[in-house]
């Protein structure tokens, strides 16, 4: 059974061979503060406040640049670490199937404290324009610290949360594909919920969700 990650039946046995793989590769961590170093297998790992990561970043930003480009920037930062993520997991795992390529990124994002990973199951990845995903992320970071604060955000908050999973799902797939959070625990919703695709098709999907819950 499934502990990092939620996908539709059938995809179970890639995610449950990455959850395997990634868990030995965390029971490895070791820390040596006398040397400012912590290790997760050969890899070295930082650990960072989420408040930091997030609101104190993001409020500098928007003060200096304006809230949508420090949205912009976060996003973009964040879709970028996880392509690299992507890239170097999917050299050590040797896969090179869609589906085995995105396995380890989910589980990966639970352990390294992001988010739950909910895949839903009108989602059809692809590796071709018609790449579709559709998941929740819950108890992200973000909206978390949010609320630690006592604040309700304006707009959708999961800013890393998308940015992570579509960079890594863009090189795991070999298509460029954005995440967008269409709804959001921070500003009330129930769920912090995503979809992900070729950015062009974006607007229709989020539509299309829309049309079919009336």
């Amino acid at each position: 059974m499934l502990r990092s990650v939620k996908v539709p039946e059938g995809f179970e046995g890639p995610f449950a061979r990455a959850e395997q793989y990634v868990e030995s590769l965390f029971a490895s961590l070791s820390r040596s503060p006398e040397q400012g170093v912590l290790r997760i297998g050969e890899q070295r790992y930082v650990l960072v406040r989420c408040e930091s990561l997030y609101l104190s970043w993001f409020d500098a930003m928007a003060e200096t640049f304006g809230a949508e480009t420090a949205r912009e920037f976060i996003y973009n930062t964040a879709r970028e670490i996880g392509r690299a993520d992507a890239k170097d997991f999917c050299q050590r795992l040797g896969v090179t199937d869609g589906i085995e390529r995105l396995s380890a990124g989910p589980v990966h994002f639970a352990h390294c404290g992001w988010a739950l990973v909910e895949i839903l199951g009108d989602s059809r990845p692809a590796m071709d324009d018609t790449y579709y995903l559709h998941y929740y992320h819950p108890n992200t970071f973000e909206a978390e610290a949010l609320r630690a604060r006592g604040k309700v955000a304006q707009d959708t908050a999961c800013l890393f949360s998308a940015g992570y999973s579509a960079g890594w799902c863009s090189e795991a797939f070999g298509v460029d594909v954005h995440a967008r959070e269409i709804q959001c625990t921070a500003r009330g919703n129930a769920h912090c919920e995503f979809i992900m695709a070729p950015s062009a098709r974006l607007d229709a999907l989020e539509l299309e969700l829309l049309r079919r819950r009336g």
